[in-house]
């Protein structure tokens, strides 16, 4: 009578045990590395999305700050009562330009106070 099923038998046994014993000693460091991973680059897109929404926000209140209390109307107004030799002479220097720079630059800054971690 042959019995090789039952040596068959013990040596798949004996393959599934190793499977498991090598599940267990690498394939939990492995899994476990992975879902790490994963969870960090989840969380660093939050981050990086809720930084940028802030940032929306923040910039969007203070444009309507500003628009409300008419900053730029107050900066033209006062830039047209200059006389007209003296605004050549700034239109030459590009003053003109460096205002418009300067002047959306602050509300700029100020919302990027509302970033968390940047705008301390």
């Amino acid at each position: 009578m042959d019995f090789s099923f039952i040596t068959d038998f013990f040596a798949h046994i004996y393959e599934f045990i190793q499977y498991l014993w090598d599940w267990m000693t690498t394939g939990i460091y492995l899994f476990i590395k992975e879902v790490m991973v994963f969870l960090t680059k989840v969380l660093i897109y939050a981050y990086f999305k809720s930084m940028i929404f802030a940032a929306q926000i923040g910039y969007e209140v203070v444009q309507d700050i500003f628009d409300d209390l008419g900053v730029t109307q107050e900066v033209q107004n006062a830039y047209s009562l200059i006389p007209e030799g003296m605004r050549n002479t700034l239109s030459f220097f590009r003053i003109p330009e460096a205002l418009t720079i300067i002047f959306s630059a602050i509300p700029t800054r100020w919302a990027m106070k509302f970033i968390p971690f940047i705008g301390r």
